[in-house]
């Protein structure tokens, strides 16, 4: 089935402002379990007047995501509802854990990973999700709802892949709302567009993959590590994806001068997003990034070129003329041979192929066979892909020395040296 390209459009965003932090004094003293009502001006879907219960504050014991690493404890309450309406991405909740499954831990506000139990409580986002190795799911409703990252990200499973087995599946307990009352969601409290004209004094490189588990972030983290070796300032982001703490940590373990990742945004994740959200993300992204004054940028796009998102960006003229050079990971010969050749039709500069093909010595000379793209190894120490992409980006200030790149086995020996 062919991926629609959606093109990207500039049309203006609503966004709300910080929330003010919730006084936790008068809920400190609530019981619990109690249960008493309020009339409420909200409305569920029917019309009818919901029955809410007087917030009162989320139970000390509960276990925070990494998801909501942003958002203070001390300004959300737990409010319950009989009949709630319906989440949207970004609502934050407290669930309850009904059955363990695929994920038996998370990932804490502070970065630690917890296990967790049956009758545990948790505070996450919810979210949509797109992962061909693991789950597809959407926001839903309340009704079926699951863990779907270790960050504490839910929603209701589509489907998933075979080696997944079942998911860890929850139960609402209530939304967690700010102090005015309103339900808190991570976007609205934190995602605020960048306004002023983008102007970049950097080349921009991006690493696409033509799959799930190709070994984008493995790229990126062996580009970032070695410039930043030869003295260059590079800053990281991840444009899309589900919420993680996995990638934006191998990028700080790589010696990133900045690292940006989507979720920094209140995005749970960027699947299904308006076309208009992830342009303002992408330029928002890219403003930050450029404030710290890197000589370069890397920046990780999820999953593969025919991702939803994925495609709708690389259609857009207007995030192609923000792009310097492409990378692509890709796990075998045949698809980095298709991407490859899709990225060349849609006008993008790609500057070498690495990733999970790496590994087997003979994909690569297959590939090799069909393709005058080359090809380097993004593990074993080895700096030549680096060295290549610094060769085939303008960055001021740095020239690069003499190449004795060798065709055969795409080793080289390159040094950055500041004019």
């Amino acid at each position: 089935m062919t991926t629609p390209m959606i093109p990207l459009t500039n049309a203006a965003l609503s966004i709300n402002r910080p929330e003010p932090a919730f006084d936790r004094s008068p809920l400190a003293s609530a019981s619990v379990g109690s249960v008493a009502r309020a009339p409420s001006a909200r409305a569920d879907v029917s019309g009818s007047a919901e029955a809410r219960a007087t917030p009162r504050a989320i139970p000390a014991n509960a276990k925070w995501g990494w998801a909501l690493r942003a958002i203070p404890e001390s300004s959300l309450a737990l409010e319950t509802v009989s009949a709630p309406e319906p989440p949207e991405p970004g609502d934050v909740a407290v669930f309850r854990v009904e059955r363990i499954g695929y994920h038996s831990s998370i990932v804490v506000r502070d970065g630690r990973k917890l296990r967790i139990y049956p009758g545990d409580l948790l505070v996450g986002v919810f979210g949509n999700r797109y992962a061909t190795d693991g789950f597809e799911a959407e926001v839903d409703g309340v009704g079926e709802v699951a863990l779907l990252t270790a960050a504490a990200m839910v929603g209701t499973v589509r489907s998933s892949h075979r080696d997944m087995g079942r998911s860890t599946t929850l139960s609402l307990v209530g939304f967690a709302v700010d102090a005015a009352g309103g339900r808190a969601n991570t976007k609205r409290r934190l995602f605020v567009p960048e306004r002023a004209p983008l102007s970049l004094d950097c080349p921009v490189l991006i690493v696409v993959g033509t799959g799930m588990n190709a070994g984008k972030t493995t790229v990126v983290s062996q580009i970032i590590h070695d410039l930043s070796e030869q003295g260059l300032r590079v800053a990281a982001g991840k444009l899309t994806g589900s919420v993680s703490n996995r990638d934006s940590d191998e990028m700080r373990a790589a010696s990133a001068a900045s690292v940006i990742d989507f979720s920094d945004y209140g995005f749970p994740s960027t699947y299904l997003a308006d076309p208009a959200e992830i342009s303002a993300l992408w330029t928002t992204i890219l403003a930050a990034s450029a404030r710290g004054r890197p000589d370069l940028m890397v920046m990780e796009i999820a999953d593969g070129i025919l991702e939803r998102e994925t495609a709708m960006m690389l259609s857009d003229p207007l995030f192609g003329s923000h792009v310097s050079g492409v990378v692509l990971a890709a796990d075998g010969p045949l698809s980095a041979l298709a991407a490859s050749e899709r990225l060349g039709r849609l006008g993008y500069p790609l500057l070498a192929v690495s990733g999970a093909l790496t590994s087997a010595p003979l994909s690569v000379r297959e590939f090799r066979e069909l393709s005058h793209v080359p090809v380097f190894p993004s593990t074993g120490g080895d700096p030549a892909l680096a060295m290549h992409v610094l060769s085939r980006l303008s960055i001021p200030g740095v020239s690069t020395g003499e190449s004795l790149l060798d065709p055969a086995d795409g080793r080289a020996d390159r040094l950055a040296v500041r004019s």
